[in-house]
């Protein structure tokens, strides 16, 4: 039997066989593993693969490898534990990770992910939006890039897969006369009790949390102005930081707002419905509102008014759409794309850009004058 030192032997058989020892386990007793090879050569270059692996924190013991799944929760434990993500975006990334990607390559072990088994995640998900393909295709990139920071893997594979191109479909939005229809059936009579919400929705584009979380303490009626400082957590019904620091701001609101806003203080005070959070949006018992009960409310609206209907009947257009239609009137008014942004709270004006299409000159220096004049 033939033996070279440092652990290498040949075996009876002919191949060769080196013995690496590895870190103790938890219970302190002494770990081995043995690598083979045809030749010398080959041996001694997974030997030399195998320490440095050691060596960065790579420990492979047969069976015990870890897959991609148990790196993933591990990774989400992490992110989640750290307290710098909201329990919106932690939610969000698990559902992503639960339904994208876990079921195309959860089961492989991590060391063995290459790119190909990543390319098959997305063509596996073709039928999917783009945006769905690429957030799937971010979030697993970002946990491959801590394991690879922290030595579990040698590189991050998704990084050698081709991401997908996202495609911004053009969404369905409420036009002029169709905004002034839905405003004049839910302003009655009578008046229904979520009308100040679509009035202040459709004026000021608010995302859904936001609208829901705004307190009367933000609101100055008599100077025409909103406070923009959180967003409601759908889930934890609380209000939380909102989604990014250019999101936080102080909009102009014009008067059918302000009227409506003053009605709807004044049917809390008759209902006594005013919630100990000061919320402007309240349920019957003063609590916050359910994002799906507006949601609810809104396809409603829109069957009863028979507003973009698929052919069975369902609606096209989401609550969201609220806010993009807000948008594309403001730009069709002629408020330039720069303050459409700023109202919208966009971290930057390439999305009102992206998004919509077009920017356009400015004949209208004030938003809230401007949907003023449409709506009025």
């Amino acid at each position: 039997m033939a033996r070279t030192g440092s652990n290498i032997r040949q075996r009876p058989d002919g191949w060769w066989e080196a013995r690496i020892e590895l870190p103790k386990g938890p219970d302190g007793k002494r770990r081995r593993r043995a690598v083979l090879g045809r030749t010398l050569k080959e041996v001694q270059a997974k030997r030399k693969q195998a320490v440095a692996d050691i060596e960065k924190g790579i420990v492979k013991v047969a069976g015990r490898e870890q897959t991609v799944t148990t790196w993933l929760d591990k990774w989400m434990e992490i992110k989640a534990g750290s307290g710098r993500w909201k329990s919106a975006t932690v939610r969000n990334y698990e559902d992503v990770i639960e339904y994208y990607i876990k079921p195309y390559v959860g089961g492989i072990r991590l060391l063995e992910l290459t790119a190909e088994h990543v390319e098959g995640m997305l063509a596996a998900l073709s039928a999917k939006s783009t945006s769905t393909q690429k957030r799937a295709w971010s979030i697993l990139t970002a946990a491959l890039r801590m394991a690879e920071d922290r030595g579990l893997v040698r590189r991050n594979v998704a990084r050698q897969a081709e991401p997908p191109k996202v495609i911004y479909r053009e969404r369905p939005v409420l036009t002029t006369v169709e905004a002034k229809e839905v405003l004049g059936e839910l302003a009655g009579p009578p008046q229904d009790w979520l009308y100040p919400l679509y009035v202040l929705s459709i004026s000021t584009g608010l995302r859904q949390g936001e609208a829901l979380a705004l307190k009367w303490s933000e609101v100055d009626l008599d100077a025409g102005a909103i406070q923009v400082t959180g967003t409601l957590d759908r889930t934890e019904r609380t209000t939380v930081a909102p989604k990014t620091a250019k999101s936080r701001r102080t909009l102009k609101i014009g008067p059918e707002v302000v009227e409506a806003l003053r009605q709807q203080q004044l049917r809390q005070k008759v209902e006594e419905s005013e919630g100990l959070d000061g919320l402007v949006f309240t349920s019957d018992e003063g609590t916050p509102l359910y994002d799906s009960t507006v949601r609810r409310h809104w396809r409603d609206i829109c069957v009863r008014l028979n507003l973009h209907l698929d052919d069975e009947s369902r609606p096209t257009l989401h609550w969201h759409d609220i806010r993009h239609s807000a948008a594309v009137l403001m730009l069709q008014a002629g408020v330039s794309a720069e303050t459409v942004a700023w109202r919208l709270g966009h971290s930057s004006l390439n999305m009102v850009v992206r998004t919509y299409g077009w920017t356009s000159t400015n004949t209208y220096e004030d938003a809230a004058d401007a949907m003023t004049a449409i709506l009025s």
